[in-house]
């Protein structure tokens, strides 16, 4: 019989402060920034291994904005440099999007991604598929793809261009992949998350 492991001291995720609203919660809800003392002074650290001093931030407009003109990160860096929130953004995306090529190669390598539509689809077919991604212009056949991947329950985003996602796979363009690992999915998706609310407007 198998019973409920209890959660230690030890094991409880560990919580951290926003820079720029002010709040505790989950470090893994959170995206480290590393101060240093020379250009370009601030470093996206998504992994938490490097080292020096570094500030927390929740990855929303509001907070990286806060943070960088009159929060944590504002503090870390008086006398030292301004960086603006726009940059910062664009920075913590960029990191994001290569943390999401980085597990969709891994998918890839796992034999869990179907590449383009009929692979997409025959995985669909079976059944099989966790998180359906299609570039923001794949009409036609991409948007046919959605709906039936929605029907099944599976998870749906969309990111870049078929120029750009066809180049994280060696490809001229690519419309749509579709991931079948559920770990590797929820990953991928959290990351693409981070990233539309950082690109949107406002």
């Amino acid at each position: 019989m198998l019973g409920v492991m209890g959660t230690s001291e030890r094991d409880k995720p560990s919580r951290r402060m926003c820079a720029g609203c002010g709040t505790r919660t989950e470090a893994a809800e959170l995206v480290r920034l590393v101060v240093g003392p020379s250009a370009p002074f601030v470093a996206v650290d998504l992994g938490r291994r490097l080292g020096g001093r570094g500030v927390s931030v929740h990855p929303k407009k509001a907070c990286i904005r806060s943070a960088a003109l009159r929060g944590g990160l504002a503090r870390a860096l008086r006398g030292v440099a301004q960086v603006e929130p726009e940059s910062l953004e664009r920075m913590i995306v960029q990191q994001f999007e290569r943390r999401a090529r980085g597990l969709l190669s891994a998918a890839q390598r796992a034999r869990s991604l179907a590449v383009g539509a009929d692979a997409v689809r025959s995985a669909l077919k079976a059944n099989r598929g966790d998180l359906l991604i299609r570039a923001k212009d794949s009409r036609g056949r991409g948007d046919e793809l959605a709906r039936a991947a929605a029907t099944l329950g599976c998870a749906t985003a969309t990111w870049g261009t078929k120029a750009s996602l066809g180049d994280t796979f060696g490809r001229a363009e690519l419309g749509v992949v579709l991931v079948m690992d559920r770990g590797i999915a929820q990953a991928v998706f959290d990351c693409l998350s981070c990233v539309e609310a950082l690109s949107e407007d406002g």
